[in-house]
């Protein structure tokens, strides 16, 4: 294959990032999606983010870091099973308001103690329903490639089941899909929206898979049982229900024709041949790609389903107009996929390439952009800064996707 890009600016950017990344951990904390203390989000441990992380990055390269993540999660869990949103060491809110974010730190510290603080759905303007799918994953994903994991899971096996049935709370018992009813449920937290969501459900039923292995490991036999059947039930409902076969990508929601991007890369991941993954990229190729990324959503929301807060600080199109460089990284995981395992020599080699090239692209719009900032511009590959928001300039999601990337490339010797 002719390699069309610079080996020696990968290296050296997946070199930095890799020492960058470093700077979102806090021994005895864990991962928080900013690197630098002046940004938001530093001191912020945000469920989400940090599960998607330790998939990625972290679990392998420093998986003490995913075990005092899950430590921190695990210990603010909810009487009622569930986990929180995110878990602060200072006040987000402070930090969003233009004048104050100064003074985040040392209220916190005086009122807190130092001490952490859990935020829980609702807690503020956002609401977790996805808290609890990522953290299983991730800590399923711990467990599998680390004694550390086994160790976190043997330990924490009952809080693990609690937090399934708490979810359960939220699942419709006729097919096994969760229905979201908080306004904003996801990681896509400015948008306005309910009921049984793509990404949230694909998220879920993999978690049911992999508290069927967890309960299989742990000698319980019972509780494989049940939640490999749970997993069965709820993947069928995925296939039929979030899944549009015809079109090839994966609904925003059931009954919508929207194609949701990270349902779509996820759904390629956990449940697709490479064949049916091949169809899919086709279809993301056609209504999600722009010079700076894939978009999230195809056709966006409307001004009118965007979250009042996102609206005051003018930024109402944060996760329906720009770009999360995290989600093309990811991506890459599913052209790899593609270039491995479908049966046409053809489209394994046309996906080896567009895997090497995606890869490339997203490394130079970092280096021209001289970070690799949350969100970007669909067009003109700058960074999604405004005059309320700066978004952190190396977002923790963005450097462990792109080593993600890295590194699954690097292992085929494609680069």
């Amino acid at each position: 294959m002719d390699k069309p890009f610079n080996k020696k600016l990968l290296e050296k950017t997946a070199k930095f990032f890799e020492g960058k990344i470093k700077d979102s951990y806090k021994k005895g904390f864990g991962i928080f999606p900013a690197t630098e203390p002046k940004e938001v989000f530093y001191n912020q441990l945000w469920t989400r983010d940090f599960a998607q992380a330790a998939m990625s990055h972290f679990s392998v390269e420093i998986p003490q870091a995913t075990r005092d993540s899950l430590e921190v999660i695990f210990r603010n869990q909810r009487s009622d099973g569930m986990l929180p949103l995110r878990v602060e060491k200072n006040y987000l809110i402070l930090r969003l308001v233009p004048g104050l974010k100064p003074l985040s730190n040392p209220i916190f510290n005086l009122i807190r103690g130092g001490r952490e603080r859990a935020i829980y759905e609702g807690g503020d303007f956002s609401s977790a329903e996805d808290t609890v799918p990522a953290a299983i994953l991730a800590a399923a994903h711990l467990a599998s490639v680390s004694d550390s994991g086994k160790e976190f899971i043997r330990n924490n096996y009952i809080k693990l089941k609690k937090a399934v049935e708490f979810f359960e709370t939220k699942v419709d018992s006729s097919d096994g899909l969760a229905v979201l009813e908080k306004n904003n449920a996801d990681w896509e937290d400015s948008v306005v929206r309910g009921g049984k969501l793509g990404s949230i459900n694909i998220w879920w039923a993999k978690a049911l898979e992999a508290m069927s292995m967890i309960a299989k490991e742990m000698g319980e036999d019972k509780d494989f049982a049940e939640y490999s059947r749970k997993f069965e039930k709820t993947k069928k409902s995925v296939m039929e229900k979030l899944y549009n076969s015809e079109e090839n990508y994966f609904r925003a929601k059931e009954g919508e024709d929207r194609l949701d991007t990270t349902a779509c890369i996820f759904g390629c991941l956990y449940f697709l041949t490479a064949e049916e993954c091949a169809k899919v990229q086709e279809t993301m190729k056609g209504r999600v790609s722009n010079p700076s990324g894939l978009k999230n959503f195809d056709p966006p929301y409307s001004y009118w389903q965007t979250m009042l807060p996102h609206k005051f600080i003018k930024m109402e199109g944060y996760h329906n107009y720009y770009i999360w460089p995290w989600i093309t990284c990811q991506n890459i995981g599913v052209k790899v996929k593609i270039a491995l395992e479908h049966k046409d020599s053809v489209e394994r080699e046309k996906y080896r390439n567009e895997a090497v090239s995606d890869l490339f692209d997203m490394t130079k719009m970092f280096k021209e952009s001289d970070g690799a900032y949350e969100i970007y511009k669909p067009d003109n590959r700058r960074a999604g800064i405004k005059t309320f928001y700066k978004p952190p300039r190396y977002f923790m999601a963005n450097l462990a996707a792109y080593l993600y990337a890295y590194n699954k490339l690097k292992q085929q010797d494609w680069i």
